[in-house]
């Protein structure tokens, strides 16, 4: 549906019938944005994971001993990371729109690779804890933003699979990290020890990416060179009926306090959270982990990929998944197996190898919540800029998640960790209860708006919209 006169109802989440001309120019639309967009963005996160997460790779590899860590450093390591990407995101997602996403985005990850490359020449604690602060800071500015990003180019029914590659490739960078660490550790470089040359190669490797994308990413279907004026009228036209016009929108007060003061955006907040705690023990421990379980630091590091490969396998489902059923049953389904792997992985004691093996059945139970939990919000945020201020609420919360986990699995907890993936669980439960409120709550509404049609074309078409999910029209995606 086209967006009417001032006065008249805003459909915003409703899509016209398309003629057979135009269902067949939005396939050609969205080729070209799948091979185009989501390609880059997922290799941006690949690089993003790698760079936060090669401090277990690190650690595994002596960065502890050769710069006399204790356990509080340890924890601060990766916890400060968090602090200050939970801090810089909300600013870094509102700083977005008044840059263009090809400028954000190079920026953003040239920046963070130069901190990267420069955790190679720390020679103290204090040191690399600046370092890794500024990554934090640095890193807050991506994820938010792709969450923000991807429905400038997708409507509602086709940004969940995107999503979910998008996810699915920094999964994949916990599958890579590993082996690649292990190469790594192996090049001898004069005076350079073996964990600081992890630092300085994935570095390098990030700025050259970096810079790169600066030509590579393009900002919005309206100025796309490779999309011609049919596809661009055509899809500018469902997207605006879908969620508004990304060009238009601004990040207002209006829009802060309406995501402020939502209860459904607290809720996946907190789920995010609560996904994110055993996406964070899988992917920056892993390593120590394994090690403790009786295998040397080398074989740890490779083995370390795979409760990642696992956690690949299960994202990838969710492109299959989340198109056929409720997201609902999407997140209770892979939690349960999320809860049963840490279940058995943190309270049998007498068997590495089983250990090993259902840490891999958590790390498959818990990647998919990830896109999961953020298509879900981003598509029953309504508008764009709540959906902006929203997603940095959701991710911020992804942030407190790695903060309080790097406490959970210190060095002071070796050999079992129990009480840390006990806690694994218990976050994990929040994400089935919350999961069904939800669900509840969109099928009553959803009823309660198709037996009580509101009309609103009294308002305009700006006032319209601020209503974000509360408008009239909108359905909330179970």
């Amino acid at each position: 549906m086209s967006i009417n006169s001032e006065k008249d109802n805003v459909k915003i989440n409703e899509l016209e019938d398309l003629t057979d001309r135009e269902k067949l120019v939005v396939k050609s639309y969205l080729q070209k944005v799948d091979l185009r967009i989501v390609p880059i963005m997922g290799l941006i996160y690949f690089f993003a994971v790698m760079d936060r997460s090669n401090i277990g790779n690190a650690f595994t590899n002596g960065l502890s001993e050769g710069l006399n860590f204790n356990n509080a450093e340890k924890g601060n390591a990766t916890s400060l990371f968090f602090v200050f990407y939970i801090i810089m995101e909300t600013p870094s997602n509102i700083l977005l729109k008044r840059f263009s996403p090809h400028l954000w985005f190079s920026l953003v990850i040239t920046s963070w690779s130069v901190v990267c490359l420069g955790m190679a020449f720390a020679k103290s604690p204090a040191s690399f804890l600046v370092c890794r602060c500024l990554l934090g800071a640095i890193e807050s500015g991506l994820t938010p933003g792709v969450i923000a990003y991807m429905p400038y180019w997708y409507t509602r029914a086709e940004v969940g699979l995107r999503m979910s590659m998008f996810f699915a490739a920094g999964t994949l960078s916990g599958v890579f990290g590993g082996p690649i660490a292990a190469g790594l550790v192996s090049v001898k470089v004069k005076d350079v020890e073996p964990y600081a040359v992890i630092f300085l190669i994935e570095g390098a490797i990030s700025i050259g990416f970096g810079i790169l994308s600066f030509f590579l990413i393009v900002d919005y279907p309206e100025t796309a060179k490779f999309l011609n004026e049919e596809e661009k009228e055509l899809i500018t036209r469902r997207i605006r009926a879908d969620q508004g016009s990304a060009m238009k929108e601004k990040v207002t007060l209006k829009s802060i306090k309406s995501s402020l003061s939502d209860w459904k955006m607290w809720m996946y907040a907190i789920m995010f959270y609560s996904a994110n705690v055993p996406g964070v023990t899988i992917n920056t421990f892993a390593g120590p982990l394994i090690k403790n379980l009786g295998y040397t630091s080398r074989n740890a590091t490779i083995m370390s990929s795979l409760p990642n490969l696992a956690g690949f396998v299960g994202q990838m489902m969710t492109g299959y998944t989340m198109t056929r059923f409720p997201l609902f049953l999407n997140a209770i389904f892979y939690t349960s197996f999320a809860v049963v792997g840490f279940a058995v992985a943190g309270f049998t004691f007498d068997n590495s190898k089983l250990r090993l093996g259902f840490l891999c059945v958590a790390g498959f139970g818990t990647f998919p919540n990830i896109p999961i939990i953020a298509t879900w919000m981003s598509v029953n945020a309504g508008g764009i800029s709540k959906r902006m201020i929203s997603s940095a609420m959701t991710v911020s919360f992804g942030g407190i998640a790695g903060a309080t986990t790097g406490y959970l699995l210190t060095d002071n907890f070796k050999p079992k960790y129990t009480g840390g993936l006990a806690t694994n669980i218990a976050v994990l439960a929040i994400i089935m209860v919350f999961s069904l409120i939800l669900s509840i709550y969109f099928k009553y509404e959803n009823a309660r708006r198709d037996r009580n049609p509101v009309d609103v074309s009294h308002l305009s078409e700006r006032e319209q919209r601020d209503l974000n999910d509360y408008h009239p029209s909108f359905r909330y995606r179970i």
